[in-house]
């Protein structure tokens, strides 16, 4: 007579996974893979956070050798002229001017300053990406921008002038809009002026030079080769992403002072602290012990 096979066991004799144990594991293992990736995003995260407040530092102390080197922090912009309320031009960036003094001096020198930024001979020094100039949390991006550069602006398939430019998510600090008043270049990084240490009255730990302006691509001024990515602020942080501070860091943004150093800002801050951090000469003053 043929003996039944017990297929509950092995062929050693011992007993294997039934498929509601199998089930059971599984469960187990989904639990604690949905408990932990949280802690790992947010792990991810604070480490991209870091890494961007790094960029924020280069800029910040780039910012102060060029003026160790010329005695005043770039012009936001240079050689802008007036032209229906809007300023055009060589639109020369401040972003660019401080290029040799963060490691970028090759890029610099691909560059002829003597014409307009989009001069089809400065083409390939635009085409350039540098991460400094980077976020690496950014992933929602505006109009005119691909990835880190503007990508194939037209679609065809070729390299055309203005494809693949280097886009920039930080913008540099041009003021702070104050109900009542026209103009806004109350901040360090303004058109066709460059403020020396000795204008930022209010103190240079106390005063943004560079922050968080992310996403944007060549529609909004994201490119950091065009002067005019800078930018005035109108109200909190983290309200709007077109040229205001804006940021995909949980709660904040990055942004560099005039003294070299940077700094982590609540998007809870006060509109009349932040008011207080982007205008350079109002005689208010913010205790840098808020700061993160």
């Amino acid at each position: 007579m043929r003996r039944s096979l017990d297929h509950s066991k092995t062929r050693s004799g011992e007993r294997g996974f039934t498929l509601v144990e199998l089930l059971v594991v599984i469960a187990i293992v989904g639990t604690l893979t949905a408990l932990l990736l949280p802690a790992v995003q947010a792990a991810r995260e604070a480490a991209r956070r870091i890494a961007c407040g790094n960029h924020m530092k280069q800029m910040a102390l780039g910012l102060l050798a060029y003026h160790d080197a010329y005695g005043t922090f770039p012009p936001g912009c240079t050689g802008q002229r007036p032209s229906a309320g809007f300023p055009n031009g060589k639109r020369i960036a401040w972003s660019t001017l401080i290029l040799p003094f963060i490691e970028q001096q090759h890029v610099y020198d691909m560059l002829d300053l003597s014409v307009s930024f989009d001069s089809v001979v400065n083409d390939a020094g635009n085409r350039q990406a540098i991460r400094v100039y980077l976020c690496p949390s950014t992933c929602r991006y505006l109009e005119g921008r691909d990835g880190d550069t503007t990508g194939d602006r037209n679609g065809n398939g070729q390299a055309d002038r203005g494809d693949y430019w280097g886009c920039i998510d930080y913008g540099g600090c041009y003021g702070y809009k104050i109900p009542g008043q026209m103009s806004t270049n109350n901040g360090v990084m303004i058109y066709e002026a460059a403020m020396s240490l000795k204008e930022v009255e209010d103190g240079a730990s106390c005063t943004i030079a560079v922050c968080e302006d992310s996403g944007r691509g060549w529609v909004h001024y994201g490119l950091w080769a065009d002067g005019q990515n800078i930018f005035d602020q109108h109200g909190r942080i983290n309200a709007r992403q077109d040229n205001e501070m804006w940021s995909e860091h949980p709660r904040g943004v990055n942004a560099a002072f005039c003294d070299g150093s940077a700094h982590f800002l609540s998007q809870e801050i006060s509109e009349e602290a932040l008011r207080a951090l982007c205008t350079r000469a109002r005689g208010d003053h913010v205790e840098t012990d808020s700061f993160q």
